[in-house]
């Protein structure tokens, strides 16, 4: 096992874990819509904000190979992409609660929480943003990224200061819309960029 083998181990469990709890979620709420267990009101709003977050979990793990060019591992960049995996594993856990307990109306747990989701998704727009410089300055410069970055700033701030369903729709769609269209863009074959 070579160094960004044994670096990338506690990452992708703990990214694992991450998507784990997503999917949990999403099946238990499933469970429910069957009729198993008490009556959910699943909303759009909700389910694409938890798809953004599967989404950039799943980009997250692909993107981080980038760091296998990195021949002298420190404890601070090991920490940093440590401390970058959790906070994505938070913002899951923010987004939806364990098994769906406790959430009738997706739209009004989503809003009640809101202000912890979006300003956790803004601070890891600013983790990814250090971790894409790291990476390279050319790397963190691409035009594609850096519209991707501000249409999901942009998203989040829209969704702080407004509780209208309107304008939450509409920031989570550019957020999903963006995310997917940037990982279909800028993807490609893993280690070929």
């Amino acid at each position: 096992m070579g160094t960004f083998e044994y670096v990338m181990v506690l990452v992708s469990i703990v990214i694992g874990l991450a998507i784990t709890y997503l999917l949990n979620a999403l099946a238990a709420g499933v469970h429910r819509l069957r009729g198993h267990g008490e009556p959910l009101r699943l909303d759009a709003v909700y389910l694409l904000w938890i798809g953004f977050v599967l989404i950039w979990l799943i980009s997250f793990w692909w993107w981080e190979f980038k760091f296998q060019e990195v021949e002298a591992w420190s404890f601070g960049l090991y920490l940093f992409v440590i401390t970058y995996a959790v906070g994505l594993f938070l913002l899951a856990a923010v987004l939806v609660p364990n098994r769906m307990e406790g959430v009738g109306d997706s739209f009004e747990y989503f809003m009640d929480g809101r202000k912890w989701f979006f300003w956790g998704l803004i601070l890891l727009v600013g983790l990814d943003t250090i971790d894409s410089f790291l990476k390279s300055a050319e790397w963190g410069l691409r035009p594609f990224y850096l519209m991707q970055s501000g249409v999901i700033v942009a998203a989040a701030l829209a969704g702080l200061m407004s509780t209208q369903r309107s304008v939450q729709l509409v920031g989570a769609v550019a957020a999903f819309a963006v995310q997917m269209a940037y990982m279909f863009r800028e993807v490609g074959v893993l280690g070929s960029w």
